[in-house]
């Protein structure tokens, strides 16, 4: 048996080096203009899909709480399903090209040309196949969804993505555990339902016959091949796995010379653009690897199979293969400008990184509700922890009470601060200041309170909070805020509180005040996104590129909640504007590390952060 599987994958190995040798530039080539294409064409697509689901959803954008709720929805179900057939066909398109030259060699043929107009001249079946595929895969993920939120007992009005993870970690691990037990059935009719039709993309290409009859015989190509189908996928996700891990750190070590020696040079634009872009190239052609065993596997497999079955006679099989693409000289125009604009897109993403990667890389420490962790939080005695350690900013949470009066407290009730049930909301300042001196502690400072004696001292990040659906609060703070003209900040999870108060001080706005919108998972752009000054994200859904997005149309990237010195460094490394923690003397301590850093030293690990996103 062992001996019969070692020949068999010598074999292969020899059929994909010997195929290599003869057509790995064109394949290379095809693959690099395929790739060029998708990026061109349907990344925009993309967006106006994802735009025009999410109107049939009612919004133009989803975060945090709402999340859940709007893929469970039939809106999010098909948004789920194009983002999963979008992906699949993006793969297999680019798999394709190198599955058509595979078999083109058995015609001796080796034309990029004809390549890409049968692909253009399949696409709609590669895309039959695709959805059929990915129509399975998209249940399977809404029925673990469902059946995730019924074992853990989410709410969908209630929902916080990072509380769970932050502070339920633990049971939503055994939650995960118990899902996969039950769902375990589904999932392996699933995949076998998926393996039946593993050899329905390559039939398509190369065979002219109904869509029922080509996923006929690719069941029956695939059947007794099972297995070797499921345990050579695994293998291959853990061979990509392991090639990343040894691409990254071998990339990592080679342009450490190129670093060091281009900061000897006064002008290292150009050095480290040369090093941008070569990691570029060496990882489009680790893709086009990875992509050429794939494909090498499959059209192994599926040679075997129909000689051995006898199922497809070779005329019908090279079929589509034996066409000639009309309109070359068309073709060959837009293959060549597809290629340019991705090129030059390419240049212009390395360009930012590079910019970004050259400008100062500490950003602002903002204490995280007024002290952090040194002191009680929200109050006075943390403001002044912050403004003793020199800091740029202190964070606090405000609601009103019942009286109208803004008081800085975070919960909704006094339960986990001195034990008394008694709401905010539905409570006086006075009552509130009687039960804290009932248990012998100082009573939450009011907002007017703070401001008035250290709004001189620090910037206030004031983060508006309401746990009911009254907007009271925004009223309250619009009437507040112009009377004082120091710098400060307000922010709100809440889009439609912290909305209501850019309206409301639309006309009497003070100079130095700057709005952010906190959000967590999101999909899509609100128009208040992009109305903010700042973003305050939260950094288990943080996304490199995204950095650079935001600060390229001028708003800043606040990142919260970060305690420890190694995402402390990565994110001031990657070039956020800011952090939120509660340990802000760590952070300072951390920023003087960096400082101490020679410049190569620092772009090497700013490189190695951003291939870790």
């Amino acid at each position: 048996m062992s001996t019969a599987f070692f020949h068999r994958t010598r074999h292969i190995a020899y059929f994909a080096w010997h195929r290599l040798k003869a057509s790995g530039l064109q394949m290379l080539a095809c693959f690099l203009l395929v790739r060029s294409a998708l990026i061109t064409l349907f990344v925009p697509f993309d967006l106006w899909i994802s735009s025009k689901l999410m109107g049939f959803y009612g919004v133009s954008a989803i975060a945090n709480q709402e999340l859940l709720a709007f893929f469970l929805s039939p809106a999010g179900f098909l948004l789920n399903l194009w983002f999963v057939t979008q992906l699949s066909f993006a793969f297999f398109i680019e798999q394709s090209t190198i599955s058509i030259l595979l078999a083109q060699h058995d015609l001796g043929k080796r034309s990029i040309l004809d390549a890409f107009g049968l692909i253009i001249q399949r696409s709609f079946r590669v895309v039959k196949v695709v959805l059929a595929q990915s129509i399975g895969i998209s249940l399977l993920l809404a029925t673990l969804l469902w059946c995730g939120r019924w074992i853990y007992g989410l709410m969908l009005n209630d929902w916080d993505i990072n509380y769970y993870i932050s502070h339920q970690l633990g049971s939503l691990w055994m939650a995960v555990g118990l899902l996969i037990l039950i769902s375990l059935p589904c999932v392996l009719l699933v995949l076998r339902y998926w393996a039946n039709w593993w050899l329905a993309l390559p039939l398509s290409l190369f065979q002219n016959c109904s869509q029922w009859q080509l996923f006929k015989q690719a069941r029956r190509l695939s059947q007794e091949i099972y297995p070797h189908i499921l345990f050579g996928h695994i293998a291959w996700l853990l061979g990509r796995v392991v090639i990343t891990a040894i691409f990254a750190a071998t990339m990592i070590f080679t342009l450490e010379p190129i670093l060091s020696w281009a900061t000897s040079d006064q002008d290292r634009f150009s050095w480290i653009v040369f090093a941008g872009l070569l990691l570029l190239g060496v990882t489009l052609v680790l893709s086009f690897i990875d992509r050429f065993i794939y494909a090498s596997c499959q059209y192994y497999v599926l040679r075997l199979q129909t000689k051995r079955l006898k199922l497809v006679n070779e005329q019908a099989r090279f079929v589509g293969l034996k066409q000639n693409t009309q309109r070359r000289v068309l073709l060959s125009g837009v293959m060549l400008s597809l290629i340019l604009f991705s090129m030059f897109n390419g240049y212009n993403d390395v360009r930012h990184f590079v910019q970004h990667l050259q400008t100062n890389t500490t950003g602002y420490i903002t204490a995280h509700r007024a002290g952090g962790f040194k002191y009680p939080e929200n109050s006075e005695a943390g403001v002044q922890y912050s403004i003793s350690l020199g800091i740029q900013s202190t964070e606090i949470d405000v609601q009103i009470t019942k009286d109208g009066q803004i008081v800085v407290f975070h919960d909704r009730d006094l339960g986990r601060m001195i034990g008394n049930p008694m709401i905010v909301e539905e409570s006086t300042y006075a009552d509130i200041s009687l039960a804290y001196q009932k248990v012998s502690q100082t009573p939450p400072p009011l907002l007017t309170q703070l401001l008035d004696d250290y709004s001189q001292d620090i910037e206030f990040n004031i983060e508006l909070k309401r746990y009911n659906q009254s907007l009271d609060l925004a009223f309250a703070m619009a009437q507040l805020l112009p009377n004082y003209q120091q710098a400060m900040i307000v922010s709100s999870l809440d889009t439609e509180l912290l909305s209501s108060l850019m309206s409301s001080l639309e006309e009497n706005r003070p100079k130095q005040l700057r709005y952010a919108l906190i959000y967590a998972a999101s999909v899509g752009e609100t128009q208040l996104e992009r109305e903010v000054d700042m973003l305050m994200v939260s950094t288990q859904w943080l996304n490199a590129w995204r950095i650079i997005e935001i600060q390229q149309r001028e708003q800043e990237v606040l990142v919260w909640t970060i305690n420890n010195a190694a995402a402390m460094q990565k994110l001031f490394l990657l070039g956020v504007d800011g952090i939120i923690t509660d340990e802000p003397q760590l952070a300072l301590d951390t920023q003087s590390k960096i400082d101490q850093m020679e410049f190569s030293e620092r772009a090497l690990l700013t490189l190695r952060y951003w291939l870790s996103l």
